[in-house]
This record gives structure tokens, sequence and C-alpha cells, in this order.
């Protein structure tokens, strides 16, 4: 994702500035920032870096880098695909528009200056919500700090970020419960209503992709736990059959031994909602992960 790479020029200025430690009051009170993500169709990816080690998924000696991934400790990002046909499983986001926030230890007076200052970046300021923003020259990526602790960024309008997800009074797309689930995890990722799906390897055909109501999945360390929420209790039924059959066959193939016990324990249904409880994750499954992660943390 080569349009991500857009933010090493604001990390070596902040970098030269020797940022201080800042404390910001958010206007959002104590919902997390990416609850505001999460638009019908929109895949949230939030990575909490105090709890994952950025430096699995960036190798990096430049100082700047390291500088940046040290003081952040959230990344969160909406992935919107605007094509009107999609297939059923997304293995590349790089054509998706983006949008979302790296939260950390960053002054707004700062890093809006040192902005000002840099050829790389032009500015212009919202007439209505008198936000000042920056554009990539190069890339066309706009960014804005509208408080102490966090950087906003879009690949199209991050006015419209700004008014969607960091204004008060804000409506929340994703609830409380499922907040506390995505950041307590490394890894969090949520979807309302889903056109496409990672591959986790459950064959979900696309008529059951069509009555899910929302995907909340966790990952820590080498396990994940998945939340399907379904239309109605008749088909969180049927779809827990689907995907137990799919997970099934799958260690047939590969010539692993079914525990029965522990497939029950693995695969709940409460209501609407089918849970995949600590899953291992397979190689596969792993590296369909970690190479979305990977692309995304290259926004810096």
């Amino acid at each position: 994702m080569k349009r991500f790479a857009v933010l090493p020029t604001l990390v070596a200025i902040l970098c030269v500035l020797l940022l201080a430690s800042c404390v910001t009051k958010s206007p959002i009170g104590d919902q997390e920032y990416f609850q505001g993500l999460g638009l019908d169709g929109e895949f949230v990816i939030t990575v909490n870096a105090d709890l994952l080690d950025i430096s699995d998924y960036i190798s990096t000696e430049d100082p700047a880098i390291s500088y940046i991934t040290e003081r952040m400790s959230r990344l969160s990002v909406a992935l919107r695909d605007r094509r009107t046909d999609v297939p059923l499983v997304t293995t590349d986001f790089s054509e998706f528009d983006y949008y979302g926030a790296i939260e950390g230890d960053f002054s707004k007076n700062l890093v809006n200056g040192a902005l000002t200052v840099s050829s790389a970046f032009s500015s212009s300021k919202d007439k209505k919500t008198k936000l000042k923003f920056f554009i990539d020259n190069q890339s066309g990526l706009e960014a804005a700090v509208p408080a102490n602790g966090i950087i906003l960024f879009s690949t199209s309008d991050v006015v419209e970020n700004y008014k969607q997800t960091y204004t008060e009074g804000r409506p929340a797309h994703i609830s409380d419960e499922d907040a506390l689930k995505l950041a307590s995890s490394q890894i969090g990722v949520y979807v309302s209503n889903p056109r496409t799906m990672i591959e986790l390897g459950f064959d979900i055909t696309e008529q059951a992709l069509e009555n899910i109501e929302t995907v909340l999945l966790v990952m820590d360390d080498d396990m994940i736990s998945v939340d399907f929420r379904l239309k109605s209790e008749d088909l969180a039924s049927s779809f827990s059959v689907l995907i137990k059959a799919g997970y099934v066959g799958n260690l047939r193939r590969e010539g692993k031994k079914v525990d029965v016990a522990a497939l029950k324990e693995m695969f709940t249904q409460e209501l609407d909602t089918v849970s995949v409880n600590s899953m291992p994750l397979t190689q596969e499954q792993k590296s369909s992960i970690t190479e979305v992660v990977s692309s995304l943390l290259d926004i810096m």
C-alpha cells in the first residue's frame, strides 16, 4: 500500500522538534475514537500499540519511524471499497479508500507548526468547522491535528473524517461492549453488513455473508476469537453449522484429529450471535491478518 507511506516527513520534523509529553481532553469523552468508524461495509481495523510489539510488523533502522512507533498508542483505520462488484474474499486492500487516526503522545501546536513550514505539504482551512488541514503534495493524503494526542488522516476528505469521528455528540457506530473487546486486544477488526470477508478458513458462502449483520474479530498472539451477529436466531443456527463444517473439513484435509469436545467449546451460539472462541491460528490465517496489519502500519 504505497499510498500509506506519506508521513516520514512529519515524523522527522517531530523528532527535530523533540516533542514534549502532552495530555488532551477529547470531545468524544470516554468513547474510543474508532467507535466513530464502522459505517456499513467498512473494515475497521484497530491496532493496540501498547499490547502489540510493532517491531514485529515494521523492520526499520530509521530513527524517525522508531520514534513515532514508540509514541503511538493506537492506530485505527476504516477501509472502504468503492467498487460495485467485490469478491467474496478480499486479500488486497491496496485500492481501498481509507481514513482514521493515529493516537499517541503528540502536540497539536508543534505538529501543525511543523506541517505548516514543510514544503511537502500544502495547507487549507475548512470555513464551517475552522479545521486546519494539510495535503501531502505527492500522494494527496489529507491530515489534520484537531487536538493534542491525535492525528486524523484520509485519502479523500479529512474534514468529513473530523465531523464523523471527532466532534462532540458524534454517533457511535460500534457499541461500548464491542469497543471494549476491540480495545483490549492486540488487533481488532469490525465490519457492519460486510460485502466481503478476509480469509478465516470458514468457507463462508455468498448467501451466508448476506445474512451477517456484524463481524467482530480480536487477535491476541496466535489466537483469534470471532463474533458473527446474524439477522435472526434461525439464521445463526444455520450459520453455526456451516462454519463448524468448514472448520472440520479443513482439519480433515490437513490430516488432523477432530476433537468433538473442544469443538463444542470453540463454537458457541447465543441467540443471534455465533462465536468462535480462542481458535488457534493456522499459518495461512496468521499470514492473511498480519499482511493486512503490516500494510496499515506502512502509513508511517
